[in-house]
C-alpha cells in the first residue's frame, strides 16, 4: 500500500506547470516592477529640479519711482535678484574607502 501511494505520488504532476508559470510571471512582473519604480524616480528628481529653477527663477526685483511734487522729490530705488540654477550632485568616490569590519579583541 505504501510503495503504491509513493508511486502514485512520484507520478503525480497536477500542481508543478501552474507554480512554475506562476513563478515565472512573478519573476517577470518583479523585474518590471523594479525598472518602472527606477523610471519614476529618475522622473520626479527631474521635476523637482525643474521646478527648483522655476522657484529660483521668480523675480524678486522692485522698483519705486521718484515722487515729485510741491517743489519736492524723491529718488526711486530698484532692486533686482539674478536667478541661478540648481546644478545636479556630483558623485565623488570617497578617497577612504569606509571600513565595515570590526576586529575581533584578543582574548
Amino acid at each position: 500500500m505504501m510503495k503504491s501511494m509513493l508511486k502514485k505520488m512520484w507520478s503525480d504532476d497536477q500542481g508543478a506547470l501552474i507554480a512554475m508559470e506562476f513563478l515565472f510571471v512573478a519573476t517577470i512582473l518583479v523585474i518590471g516592477v523594479v525598472v518602472g519604480l527606477t523610471a519614476v524616480r529618475n522622473a520626479v528628481a527631474t521635476e523637482l529640479s525643474e521646478l527648483a529653477n522655476a522657484i529660483l527663477a521668480l523675480s524678486q526685483g522692485y522698483t519705486v519711482s521718484g515722487l515729485s511734487g510741491c517743489c519736492s522729490s524723491v529718488d526711486g530705488s530698484s532692486a533686482q535678484d539674478f536667478p541661478g540654477l540648481v546644478t545636479p550632485p556630483t558623485c565623488v568616490a570617497p578617497s577612504v574607502p569606509s571600513v565595515i569590519d570590526i576586529p575581533v579583541p584578543c582574548s
